[in-house]
């Protein structure tokens, strides 16, 4: 993608979410539980802004989401952790990490989160969101590290409840988000649209855990 102006833009790979330097839910919530590991230290306060506002973007499409703080600082230590946290994983249990940076890619391009899919079974545990990318676009869209972070963890847990990378024409599914759009803030551009929320929860619902919020 080529222009002589030059902006942030977010591009959506197969359940890859990258940057690159170019031009509600009822009473009846269906609960996710995501283990985070957080692998570098997070400002608490951006720490918490992303996990309030994952939180709420998922609650508005009807999933209630429980946070276990595993392998993370929150936990108090890099490598300490609720007891649940050397359990096998549930059927409604996912992997979120955070680290530092990607794996090198195309010079254009700077990898922000991504999520391991299984496409035979259309379902996914492993969740990624790298911090270094994540902060320079916050600073380049003049919005708080948090606010990227939660839209991110959102983004990427929606992959892994619809076990598939494809992605919406309006949304926070959507394949392209630009630094405009994070610093207009609009409210529909960072929300789930109605029939993606729902398809959220009947898969879900298939993993076999659903609780009444």
């Amino acid at each position: 993608m080529r222009s002589t102006a030059m902006r942030v833009v977010f591009i959506l790979l197969p359940g890859v979410l990258v940057t690159s330097s170019v031009d509600a839910a009822g009473t009846n919530r269906t609960t996710l539980v995501v283990r985070t590991y957080e692998a570098f230290r997070v400002d608490p306060s951006d720490w918490n802004t992303a996990l309030e506002g994952a939180s709420r973007i998922l609650a508005n499409a009807g999933i209630q989401i429980e946070w276990v703080h595993c392998s993370s600082y929150i936990a108090g230590k890099p490598d300490s952790g609720p007891a649940r946290c050397t359990l096998s994983y549930s059927r409604n249990e996912v992997a979120l990490r955070l680290v530092g940076q990607p794996t090198p890619g195309p010079a254009e391009q700077t990898l922000l989160g991504d999520s391991m899919l299984d496409r035979s079974v259309r379902s996914g545990t492993l969740a990624t969101i790298y911090l270094g990318p994540v902060e320079r676009l916050a600073d380049r869209a003049r919005v708080t590290t948090g606010t990227v972070m939660a839209r991110a963890m959102a983004h990427e847990l929606g992959h892994l409840l619809l076990g598939t990378n494809t992605h919406s024409a309006r949304g926070l599914m959507r394949p392209v988000w630009t630094a405009e759009e994070l610093t207009r803030n609009e409210p529909g551009d960072w929300s789930i649209p109605r029939d993606e929320g729902q398809k959220m929860r009947l898969a879900l619902a298939r993993r076999g855990v659903t609780r009444n919020g």
